[in-house]
C-alpha cells in the first residue's frame, strides 16, 4: 500500500502513543538522548529531504550527506540491488544506493523505539546511535555487482571476497580522502567501530551497545530486510514483502535480555510473524521464481569461470568488482573471455542485446513424495563444487543424445541454491513487563512451518539447459521424457 511522505513522523507518534510511559526499569532520558542526535530529530528539523520510493521523505543532515555524497557511496549508483534479476522482472533495475538510504531511515525508527526499551536505554549513548546510524546507512557500501553470485562460489569453497569485508576495507582505510575519515572529524565516532556492526553478529561485538545495534541488521526482523522485502517487492511488481503492519512491528521492538538482541512484545507477535512469512514468499514467489534462478546460475557460472580462468589474484579481482558497474562487469569478462570458454558462451545468451536465459528440465525438492526425487535430491545436494560439475558432465552427454547434437561444456547446470538463506533466525516475544519471554518459533505455527517449509518446498535443485539444446531435447522426446532420463544419469 502506498505511503505518505510523512509516515515515519506518523509512525513515531504512534510508537508514542503505543508505549505511553518507560518501561519497567526503563529509562527516563531518552528524550534527551534523542534530541542530542540531530539525525533522530523530526524531519524538518533535519534539513532538506531525498524522496525514495514508494512516496518516502528521507531527511538529511549535513553529515549524512556528506556521506552519501562520498564516491564510496555514490559508487553504489551503479550496483544493482538484485542482479540478474531484471531480465525476468523489468522492474527491478534499482540500486544498493537508493536501499541503503532506506535502511537509514528504517534505523532512525528502530533506534527510536529502542530508547523506550530497558535493555537499550541504560547502555546507549551519544557515541552508541551515531555508530548504529552510520552503520545503518553504509551496511552495504562493500557491495559490488553480482555479490551474492560470487559469495555462493565462497560457500562453494572458491576463494570470493565477502562484501562485508570489503566494506570493512572500505571504513577502515586511512588513505586520504576516505569515507572513514569522514566518520572521524564529522561524526567523531570510530570507523573500525562502524566496520564491526556492520561485518559482525551481535554475540561477537565488544559491547551490549553494539551488540543490541548490530542486531538492528542482523536479525529476522531487522532495518535491512524491512526495507529490502518492501523496495524489492515494489521495483518487481509483485505484493509479498510488504504484507506486514510496519507500524505495529515498529512499536512493538524491544531488546531481549537473554540475547541484547531484537524481540517484540506479545503485542508485535502477529506483525513479527507476518514479516517472517513475507520473506518467504519473497524467495518461494520472487528470489527463487524458477526463471530467476537461470539467470543467477548463468551469471555464477560465468564468475567462476572467469575467476578461475583469467583472475587469479583476489586483490585484482575486488579492485575489478569495485570499480564496476553491473554492466560493465559483464562487458570487462567477455572481454578477457574467448568465445569458446564457459564464460564466453553463457554471457552471449545475455549481454549484447540479447536475452536467451537457459530453460529448466529438472527440479529436485523434498516435496516429492517418490523415493528416487528425494535421493535425487540428497545427492546432489550433499556434492561438493567439483562433484557438481562431473554430475554436469554427465548430464550433458546425455543431454547431447536426446538433442541430437554435442552440448558446449557450459550448456548444463545444475543450480542448488545457496545456503543459510532458509535458516529462520530465532526472535524473542516478551511478555508483560519483558520479565518472561519464549521463542517466537515456540508459540508460532506459522515460524515453525516457515523454516520447514523452505527447506521441503522453496529449496529446489533445479538442472537447466542451454535452450536450443533443451528444445531440442523436448522436441524429440518430451518434457517428462527429458526429465526422467536427466534423472537416471543424476541416480547413476
Amino acid at each position: 500500500m502506498p505511503r505518505g511522505g510523512g509516515e515515519a513522523d506518523f509512525a513515531d507518534a504512534r510508537m508514542g502513543n503505543d508505549m505511553a510511559g518507560d518501561p519497567p526499569g526503563g529509562p527516563s532520558n531518552a528524550g534527551g538522548l534523542a534530541a542530542s542526535v540531530p539525525e533522530l530529530a523530526p524531519p524538518f528539523s533535519r534539513g532538506a529531504p531525498v524522496r525514495i520510493p514508494e512516496l518516502r521523505n528521507v531527511a538529511l543532515t549535513r553529515r549524512v550527506l556528506g556521506l552519501i555524497d562520498h564516491p564510496d557511496f555514490q559508487r553504489l549508483r551503479r550496483v544493482k540491488q538484485l542482479g540478474p534479476t531484471h531480465l525476468v522482472y523489468p522492474g527491478a533495475v534499482h540500486t544498493r544506493f537508493e536501499h541503503s538510504i532506506g535502511v537509514f531511515e528504517n534505523a532512525r525508527s528502530y533506534i527510536l523505539a529502542l530508547l523506550k526499551d530497558r535493555e537499550f536505554a541504560p547502555a546507549a549513548e551519544e557515541g552508541s546511535l551515531l555508530a548504529g546510524l552510520a552503520a545503518a546507512l553504509l551496511h552495504d557500501v562493500g557491495h559490488y555487482p553480482f555479490a551474492h553470485s560470487l559469495e555462493a562460489l565462497h560457500h562453494k569453497g572458491l576463494a570470493a571476497p565477502k562484501h562485508e569485508d570489503l566494506a570493512a576495507d572500505i571504513l577502515t582505510g586511512k588513505g586520504a580522502g576516505g569515507i572513514g575519515l569522514l566518520l572521524e572529524k564529522e561524526w567523531r565516532i570510530d570507523p573500525g567501530r562502524v566496520a564491526a556492526i556492520i561485518s559482525k553478529p551481535p554475540q561477537a561485538q565488544d559491547n551490549p551497545a553494539d551488540a543490541m545495534l548490530s542486531s538492528m541488521l542482523h536479525s529476522p526482523i531487522d532495518a535491512d530486510k524491512m526495507d529490502y522485502l518492501d523496495r524489492d517487492s515494489i521495483h518487481m511488481g509483485v505484493p509479498y514483502g510488504r504484507n506486514y503492519d510496519r507500524d505495529r512491528l515498529l512499536a512493538s521492538l524491544r531488546i531481549s535480555p537473554r540475547n541484547r538482541t531484537l524481540a517484540v512484545t506479545d503485542k508485535g507477535k502477529i506483525s513479527a510473524e507476518i514479516f517472517i512469512f513475507c520473506r518467504y514468499t519473497m524467495f518461494s514467489e520472487a528470489y527463487w521464481h524458477h526463471t530467476v534462478r537461470s539467470a543467477s546460475a548463468m551469471a555464477e557460472r560465468a564468475l567462476e569461470d572467469f575467476r578461475t580462468r583469467a583472475m587469479p589474484d583476489g586483490k585484482d579481482l575486488a579492485r575489478l568488482l569495485l570499480s564496476s558497474s553491473d554492466e560493465d562487469l559483464l562487458a570487462e569478462i567477455a572481454r578477457r573471455s574467448p568465445a569458446s570458454s564457459s564464460a564466453g558462451r553463457i554471457l552471449a545468451h545475455f549481454t549484447s542485446g540479447r536475452r536467451s536465459l537457459f530453460k529448466r528440465v529438472l527440479s529436485l525438492s523434498l516435496v516429492h513424495t517418490e523415493a528416487e526425487y528425494r535421493a535425487a535430491y540428497e545427492k546432489v545436494y550433499a556434492l561438493d563444487r567439483g562433484g557438481v560439475h562431473k554430475l554436469e558432465d554427465a548430464v550433458r552427454e546425455v543431454v547431447s543424445m536426446l538433442a541430437g547434437f554435442r552440448l558446449h561444456a557450459a550448456d548444463v547446470i545444475v543450480d542448488t541454491p545457496p545456503p543459510g538463506k532458509d535458516r529462520v533466525e530465532e526472535v524473542d516475544v516478551l511478555f508483560g513487563d519483558g520479565g518472561d519471554f519464549s521463542p517466537l518459533s515456540g508459540i508460532s505455527k506459522i515460524v515453525e512451518g516457515v523454516g520447514a517449509d523452505f527447506v521441503k518446498v522453496v529449496k529446489k535443485i533445479r538442472v537447466f539447459v542451454e535452450p536450443e539444446a533443451a528444445a531440442a531435447a523436448i522436441s524429440a522426446h518430451g518434457k517428462r521424457g527429458v526429465a526422467e532420463k536427466v534423472l537416471r544419469a543424476i541416480l547413476a
